[in-house]
């Protein structure tokens, strides 16, 4: 990530929602915006987070009503926190129907910037080589970017890529290839061992991706979808554990991890 002035120097995090007063995983996005405030050098302090869970709570947010299946656990609209210098923040919620809609995911790889190790794992700014990489699949009838350097994925446009080796093991990109920090993955990689399939971090390069048994991306706005193919190259998986594992812990994670903000010490 290229150097920012102060005009421009922002992180943020993106939460489920469920187009009225209740939000996914609350707690752990405001300990993600508080790690990436620190690495970026963005002032984030107590009264900073109670301010924003205030607004939380009060803020208007209205979402368009529209009818779904939410088999893939899928929230109906999303809500992002900006942080930016000198204690400003901005709250900003949007339908989440476009993910809705990708019931199966049909990845373009598009190539990650020289540069991304840079990003430390945090969500800057705009979040351009990754909105960039979004809209170059878009452009070439896919509805998701897979980050590629070389013959290794570093990271999904807005979602987690997930492998299932044929030994039984679940792979996802390390942080230290440009990956960011994935919420969802650390709400699910324990029940994923509990269930006896172990996550590994490390490099997730094109020869594991065609001898996996199942694959898949997890994220706040994708719940959990099934890779259907790779640069038009469909997969016919030989199992669907992964899959179904994680959509079990999906339906668990639904009922413990929604919150409304009534009372804001309490999160």
């Amino acid at each position: 990530m290229k150097s920012m002035n102060s005009e421009n120097k922002s992180v943020f995090t993106t939460l489920g929602w469920d187009g009225k007063k209740r939000f996914f995983a609350v707690k752990e996005h405001l300990e993600r915006l508080e790690k990436q405030a620190k690495i970026a050098g963005i002032a984030y302090d107590d009264d900073l987070k109670l301010k924003i869970k205030k607004q939380l709570k009060i803020e208007n947010l209205i979402l368009e009503k529209y009818e779904y299946s939410n088999e893939l656990h899928k929230p109906p609209g999303l809500v992002t926190i900006k942080l930016m210098e000198n204690n400003n923040f901005l709250i900003t919620a949007r339908s989440n129907e476009y993910n809705i809609k990708c019931k199966l995911i049909d990845a373009i790889t598009v190539n990650a910037p020289s540069d991304i190790k840079e990003n430390k794992g945090v969500k800057f700014g705009d979040h351009l080589p990754y909105r960039n990489a979004f809209k170059i699949a878009k452009e070439n009838g896919g509805n998701a970017a897979l980050l590629v350097n070389g013959d290794a994925v570093i990271d999904g446009d807005r979602a987690t890529l997930i492998i299932l080796d044929k030994d039984g093991t679940a792979w996802v990109s390390s942080e230290e290839y440009g990956s960011i920090r994935s919420i969802t993955i650390e709400l699910i990689k324990s029940h994923l061992r509990k269930n006896g399939i172990p996550l590994s971090f490390g490099k997730i390069t094109s020869e594991l991706i065609l001898r996996s048994s199942d694959a898949i991306m997890v994220g706040t706005g994708l719940g959990v979808t099934r890779i259907n193919s790779i640069d038009n190259r469909k997969f016919q998986f030989s199992n669907s554990i992964l899959f179904d594992n994680v959509k079990s812990i999906f339906s668990k994670l639904m009922k413990e991890k929604w919150t409304e903000i009534k009372d804001v010490d309490e999160i």
